[in-house]
């Protein structure tokens, strides 16, 4: 990669996180605070937070310092073994969180509360996946989340989603069930709109017939590093010996593999197939 394509994709890294921000940052402000809901996360620690000082001392603390302060604590345990980039574009994405929330100005779309939380959860996931697009993320349990699922090899989310429901028991059991069953109308929109953007964590499988496999295998491995397996076979219509590479990896890798392989040999066949679940060892890309 020249200089120059590397300052610009480092630019739009940050543009990315500045977008993303703004997105979750608006959610929260015109969204979420005016029908009174509970999102997931820190975000969602710090509005019940607010709401118990307001209910019991009748003090209105800042969403943001609070945010930041939560924030800056988690990653002080798990930045290590984090990538640098990763960390960064992260922890600037809260602190311009912790900004946008207190300088956006309350927007007045609309009271309906079913509305607000379903284009709210719309436009947080939509935040939320261009911050992972960019290689960062929203920070949070996703500082976590990430943490266990890429360095330990231990999925956390669905730990994750558990933590999110004990925060909306609470809120129901403190303040409001309605509100509580909104929230998981805005949650689930979220999580959803996460899901169908970002492919990190979806697995994709590749067949590719090549007769210089050893050539082919070699130039996929300068840009993904999955085990690759060879079967040697012959092609039933010119009777020519052909081999097959299979390798599964994730979703976002196909474009780079397709790209090695057409690059090694335009003659090759490629077939990919999505995976469901696999079984056994299998490495996921580090965060950089």
């Amino acid at each position: 990669m020249s200089r120059l394509s590397f300052k610009k994709n480092k630019l739009s890294s940050y543009l990315a996180i500045v977008f993303s921000a703004f997105l979750s940052s608006f959610a929260v402000k015109v969204f979420v605070q005016r029908a009174n809901l509970v999102s997931s996360g820190i975000t969602g620690i710090v509005i019940l937070i607010q709401k118990e000082f307001l209910a019991l001392f009748n003090i209105n603390i800042s969403f943001g310092l609070f945010y930041f302060l939560i924030n800056a604590l988690i990653l002080s345990f798990v930045f290590k073994r984090l990538g640098k980039k990763f960390v960064i574009l992260s922890f600037l994405h809260v602190i311009l969180t912790s900004v946008f929330v207190e300088i956006i100005p309350n927007v007045y779309l609309t009271n309906d509360v079913l509305l607000l939380s379903v284009f709210g959860g719309l436009v947080n996931g939509l935040g939320i996946s261009i911050a992972l697009k960019a290689g960062g993320s929203s920070g949070g349990t996703d500082f976590v989340a990430v943490y266990y699922s890429t360095v330990k090899n231990k999925p956390m989310w669905n730990s994750v989603m558990l933590f999110n429901f004990a925060l909306l028991m609470y809120n129901g059991w403190r303040f409001d069930w309605s509100l509580s069953f909104y929230s998981i109308i805005y949650q689930y929109i979220s999580t959803e709109m996460i899901s169908n953007l970002h492919d990190r964590y979806t697995l994709s499988s590749l067949r590719i017939v090549t007769e210089i496999p050893d050539t082919v295998s070699n130039e996929i491995l300068k840009v993904v590093r999955h085990g690759i397996t060879k079967l040697d076979g012959v092609g039933v219509y010119k009777g020519q010996s052909r081999s097959m590479l299979y390798m599964v990896v994730n979703s976002f890798e196909i474009k780079e593999v397709i790209k090695a392989v057409e690059t090694s040999d335009p003659h090759a066949f490629i077939e990919v197939s999505t995976v469901d679940k696999i079984a056994g060892n299998f490495r996921q890309r580090p965060l950089e």
